[in-house]
Parts: C-alpha cells; structure tokens; sequence
C-alpha cells in the first residue's frame, strides 16, 4: 500500500473547543447543538463528519464515473446524519446520503455508481460495521423514455 495523503489535526477544550490543521490552514471553533444542551452558536463535530463523508462519498462517485467514461455532468451529495444512545449509554450514528446527479443517465446507472462508490471510498469503508449507512440516488436531469 502506499501512502498519499496524511492529515494531522489538533484539538483542544472537546465540544466547546477549537479544533485546526497544524499546517494552520483550518481552525474553527466547536460548539455544543442545543439538542445536546448547548447554545448550538456554532458547527460540532458531527456536521464535521457529515460534511468530510459526504465529500469523500462524491469524489469517489465522480472518480469512478471518470474513470468510466460514465456520462456524469453534475453531482452533490445531501447528509443527514443522526445521533443516538443506546441503553448502554453508548453513542451510535447513522447516516443518510442522498446523492443528486445530472447527466444523461438512467436510475440503474446512477445506482450502480453509488454502489461501487461504497466500495472504494475510504470514510465508508472506516466505518462499516458502525455507522448505519443508507444511500439514495437522485436524478436531477432524468433521462426520458
């Protein structure tokens, strides 16, 4: 295996603290959603972790459409991400990603492509096992019979 990318953050003061790159090119400052008792005056770590997945989803959809030669000419990706406890007072998430594509394709093509996405894309294979994943394909440009 080679290595191409490594990554190193830092954080400090947990949910109520700053989280940043130690190259200095990301910081932010955490806050606690007011579901969870906090004032909720800025981003947590579970948008965090939506919005990397969903990103890491979509770029490995639009890599296997490159790679191809699938008609793909547009794609985003929505995240709904839940959070629950469990009578073990464990925390436990799901995830929901609703990709939206555009391009002459049919509903198969834009299903396969999420499935072989969840194949090679590294956030998914990080948490099988335990994050609940569901995937739902969207055509914004349907193609018409």
């Amino acid at each position: 295996m080679d290595l191409v990318y490594k990554a190193q953050m830092l954080t400090q003061g947990g949910r109520t603290g700053t989280i940043q790159s130690d190259d200095g090119s990301f910081k932010l400052k955490l806050a606690v959603p007011t579901a969870m008792g906090g004032k909720g005056d800025g981003p947590n770590p579970e948008q965090l972790f939506a919005g990397a997945f969903a990103a890491c989803f979509e770029q490995s959809i639009r890599h296997i459409a490159k790679k191809g030669h699938i008609p793909l000419k547009g794609c985003y990706v929505e995240a709904d991400l839940s959070m629950y406890i469990t009578f073990e007072d464990a925390y436990r998430m799901a995830l929901s990603l609703t990709v939206h594509m555009a391009g002459p394709l049919d509903q198969d093509t834009a299903d396969n492509l999420l499935e072989r996405a969840r194949g090679i894309c590294p956030y998914v294979d990080a948490t099988k096992n335990n994050v609940s994943l569901t995937l739902q394909a969207v055509l914004d440009t349907p193609v018409t019979a």
